[in-house]
């Protein structure tokens, strides 16, 4: 049993191997998202999978899983690599791909498989956000839209993990004057089908324009981490609040009802101490390149809901 091979399978290994993130422990951003995956897919199997060259292995699995890695050519990551969008398999038994591998003839064997490529902006499918069931299973629209949406999630956690845990020289920074409102509402329609699917409201409120002088590439996937640590932690049927200011000085408020975020989250992302984990690591180092600041404003804003912002100097 042959797996099949990209045609650009040099370049996608070596992006892989690039990252840096192979046979690395578990990262909590990582299991948040697989979590999040089975929630919303309702599958007892979520798996954030990498596809080395004779295997794939699991950077994070959330469900009924005591490996860490397969062989790749058993692999259902090995075909959904070869795609650009999610690939589905409702029963496998019926699936000629899939009708005779070992996973599938197994006692309780894998019936149902979606897996959304993890797609660098180079176009090298790393692995897949997968969820997985030992039942035959159909996703809906929703369902499917937000499994792609934290599929893109993963690929940045890994472009962000890759600032701290490798020597590459990164590119120049190209600051520019960027409105705040801009870049905050592109990062909300990526996150929005993550939310809809977990039945959150998530709302932005824009004021005066609020421009900061900012290299957009590194500054957006640092505020998708900040507005999705909020959305992840948010309970199914709550609300996420945004809202984009210009004066006093330029400032993205965040607020949500129910949930709580780890105090040390404010605290790690403030750079005040190091955070024991790669992805936040990176990210308070492009807030920190910004001269941004971080906020926990519960206490002092009478309100039930848990708010915290980021100030940006005035440009």
């Amino acid at each position: 049993m042959a797996a099949p091979v990209p045609q650009n399978e040099a370049d996608r290994l070596s992006a892989l191997r690039a990252m840096a993130v192979l046979d690395t422990p578990p990262e909590a951003d990582f299991d948040d998202i697989v979590r999040i995956a089975s929630e919303i897919c309702g599958a007892p199997i979520s798996l954030v999978t990498l596809v080395d060259a004779e295997r794939q292995w699991f950077k994070a699995k959330f469900g009924d899983v005591d490996a860490d890695e397969t062989p790749r050519e058993v692999a259902f990551c090995a075909h959904a690599i070869m795609g650009r969008d999610l690939m589905v398999v409702p029963d496998a038994t019926a699936d000629a791909r899939f009708a005779d591998n070992p996973f599938v003839l197994a006692d309780d064997g894998i019936r149902f498989y979606a897996g959304a490529p993890l797609l660098t902006s180079g176009g090298a499918a790393l692995g897949t956000l997968c969820v997985v069931d030992h039942a035959p299973h159909r996703l809906n629209l929703d369902q499917m839209r937000a499994l792609r949406a934290l599929a893109r999630q993963v690929t940045e956690l890994l472009e962000l993990r890759r600032l701290v845990v490798t020597d590459e020289p990164e590119p120049r920074p190209q600051p520019r004057s960027v409105d705040l409102s801009y870049l905050t509402e592109a990062r909300i329609h990526e996150l929005r089908g993550i939310a809809d699917a977990r039945n959150i409201a998530i709302t932005l409120g824009l004021t005066d324009p609020a421009f900061v002088h900012a290299d957009p590439a590194k500054l957006s996937p640092a505020l998708d981490y900040v507005i999705f640590s909020a959305l992840k932690v948010a309970p199914a049927g709550g609300r996420i609040a945004a809202r984009v200011l210009g004066t006093p000085v330029p400032t993205i408020e965040i607020g949500h009802a129910g949930g709580s975020i780890r105090p040390e989250w404010h605290t790690d992302l403030a750079g005040l101490r190091e955070a024991d984990e790669p992805v936040p690591r990176a990210v308070a180092g492009i807030l920190r390149a910004h001269d941004a600041t971080v906020m926990d404003t519960s206490a002092i804003v009478s309100s039930p809901d848990v708010r915290f912002e980021l100030r940006f100097p005035p440009h």
